[in-house]
């Protein structure tokens, strides 16, 4: 458990996260440094400089490296769009661990990062063929069936595509695991669940395990940090927050599963948390979920190219990737995050709305219009109706599409809501799911910007109760 004290000192520092990786030997290139704030990676042998607080992403993508896996089939190239955990397309071998999620991991001195799916090299892939090869697509279910010798060759070459990544170099030791009680456990940190977990803590202050607040990031605020909404606390507000509340704290902790309790010990929920090295097991009466929602992409091609990033992903990375941005969204959403772009010394070289409404924004080169392809490797352009706009990245601004996986896995009714681009979690007002010990509040139940503090309350005060 993280002391208020230790909680508002990380909220006003930089972001300091590390995980649990295999042991390593520090390379001599690991030695040479320029400063005490210069650390250095190595990427497929090659070193790269990082600022102390770069995940490995941030360090690679301030050294101007944007290929950083290539897809599975196709092996077409791929760099990281959200930021934040959530896409997929930043995995990388990192210490002899494959697959990790380069976003997610802390840079430190002498780690080993190794590109996987590119047996020749991530920049020359042998397997980027295919896509020549088979213009029409490539049905691997058929492939060379009619010779038993060519089957054979097609179907290693098909594992091979298929694949991705090789087993870990060293097996990974057992973790500890610990298993405790709570009453009300609620997931998630961000304005809705701080907002929760003051409600609901004067109804639970004098009970034994209480409200027990869990947070995946070193720091409290989610979204509220990015300071993109103006509906949202700014940093002062959220430690105010932070000191308000009655619970436990858990920061670093990252709720992995969530399930209805079969154990012999009482209580209606089991909720499975990743934390540093070891494994955090709560039996609780009741959960409350506040996982806010993930970036999405668009629909046109060369969407998937290296160089298209998520715009909040980009507000919250510590590295700039060049200094002219197209940004593409619709709403709301597109004109606070533009302006937060250009707070962070981008120039904009166009915004493009999709529909034909957005908040009144003056200060903005605002045009509505249609992307039609990112081009170059990475991204140095984007067709928009028949103009070609240069750049150095493209920006999507799209409302996050609402996490509900968690509730979804318990048997919580989510649906399809057009209007927040995603399946939100049905709750009524007091934020009470479909399923009886589960309440959802803010992005994942659709709800943003003040809203998510409001269901946050009601929500967090309905399941204080009971």
């Amino acid at each position: 458990m993280r002391t208020l004290a230790s909680i508002i000192e990380r909220l006003q520092s930089p972001v300091a996260r590390s995980i649990t990786r295999h042991a390593r030997d520090i390379h001599p290139f690991a030695l040479d440094r320029d400063g005490p704030q210069t650390i250095r990676i190595s990427l497929d042998g090659q070193a790269i400089d990082a600022q102390r607080g770069d995940t490995v992403a941030a360090a690679l993508l301030r050294a101007g490296i944007t290929t950083f896996t290539r897809s599975i089939k196709y092996h077409r190239p791929r760099g990281p769009f959200c930021l934040q955990g959530s896409c997929g397309q930043c995995l990388m071998r990192i210490d002899g661990a494959p697959s990790l999620l380069a976003c997610r991991v802390l840079a430190e001195e002498g780690m080993i990062c190794q590109r996987q799916n590119a047996p020749l090299g991530a920049e020359k892939d042998i397997f980027r063929a295919a896509d020549f090869l088979f213009p029409e697509g490539l049905d691997h279910h058929h492939l060379m069936t009619g010779s038993r010798l060519l089957g054979r060759v097609a179907l290693e070459v098909a594992r091979r595509l298929a694949g991705l990544g090789e087993l870990p170099d060293k097996p990974r030791a057992p973790v500890e695991a610990e298993l405790r009680k709570a009453r009300l456990v609620i997931v998630g940190a961000g304005p809705a669940g701080l907002a929760a977990a003051r409600a609901a803590g004067d109804a639970l202050r004098a009970a034994e395990g209480g409200v027990l607040l869990l947070e995946r990031e070193p720091r409290p605020g989610g979204g509220a940090l990015l300071a993109i909404d103006p509906a949202l606390p700014d940093r002062d507000q959220i430690a105010q927050m932070a000191l308000a509340l009655q619970g436990e704290v858990m920061l670093d902790s990252e709720c992995v599963g969530l399930y209805a309790n079969d154990t012999a010990l009482p209580g209606n929920a089991l909720v499975a948390v990743r934390q540093r090295g070891r494994l955090l097991l709560l039996i609780a009466e009741r959960v409350l979920v506040a996982v806010g929602g993930a970036s999405q992409p668009l629909p046109f091609a060369g969407v998937d190219r290296p160089g298209v990033h998520a715009a909040r992903g980009l507000v919250a990375l510590p590295a700039m990737v060049g200094e002219r941005l197209v940004v593409v969204g619709e709403g709301k959403e597109l004109v606070d995050c533009a302006r937060a772009l250009r707070r962070k010394g981008y120039l904009l070289e166009r915004v493009i709305a999709l529909g034909k409404s957005w908040p009144a924004a003056a200060d903005l080169p605002i045009e509505e219009n249609q992307p039609r392809r990112a081009l170059g490797n990475p991204v140095r352009a984007l067709q928009v109706g028949d103009s070609r706009i240069h750049c150095d990245a493209v920006a999507i601004a799209m409302n996050p599409a609402p996490l509900h996986e968690l509730a979804s896995s318990v048997g919580a009714h989510a649906r399809w809501v057009a209007e927040v681009g995603g399946f939100p979690i049905q709750v009524d007002g007091e934020g009470r799911t479909s399923v009886p010990w589960l309440f959802a509040a803010g992005r994942c139940a659709g709800l943003g910007g003040s809203a998510a503090l409001n269901s946050g309350e009601a929500a967090g005060r309905a399941a204080g109760r009971g």
